[in-house]
C-alpha cells in the first residue's frame, strides 16, 4: 500500500492511471478500481494542501493559452477556469478564500480520473 502523503502528492501532481497501473500489476484499468490503490479522503487532500499549499498552476493570469484547467490568485481572489481550443469555459471567482481552494482542490480529483471526489 502507497503511504497517504504519496498518494496525494501522485494525485495532484503525478500520473494516477500510471501509479494504479504499476501498483496493480496492471496494463489497464478497466476491470480494476482506484480504490484499491487510493484511499485517501478529499478531506485528507485538502488538509494537505492547506498545510503544503495548492500546486503550482499552468497559469498566473487569465491570459495563459495552454489548454486545461486553470487557477491563479490575484490579492486574495481565486480566478479558476477551462481553456480549450482558445475559448475560455466554467470562470470562477472566489472572493471567500477557502471556499475557492476547495473548488479548485474538487476540481483537481475530478480531472485526476480516480473518482476520488
Amino acid at each position: 500500500m502507497i503511504d497517504k502523503e504519496t498518494q496525494i502528492k501522485i494525485l495532484l501532481y503525478g500520473n494516477p492511471l500510471d501509479c494504479a497501473c504499476e501498483t496493480l500489476g496492471v496494463k489497464d484499468m478497466r476491470n480494476h478500481k482506484y480504490s484499491t490503490v487510493f484511499t485517501v479522503s478529499k478531506d485528507e487532500v485538502y488538509e494537505y494542501i492547506s498545510i503544503n499549499g495548492i500546486p503550482q498552476s499552468d497559469s498566473t493570469s487569465r491570459y495563459s493559452l495552454t489548454e486545461g484547467f486553470h487557477y491563479y490568485e490575484e490579492e486574495g481572489t481565486w480566478y479558476t477556469f477551462f481553456r480549450e481550443r482558445g475559448y475560455i469555459y466554467h470562470e470562477n471567482n472566489f472572493d471567500d478564500y477557502e471556499l475557492g481552494k476547495k473548488y479548485i482542490v474538487t476540481t483537481l480529483l475530478q480531472l485526476s480520473g480516480t473518482g476520488l471526489y
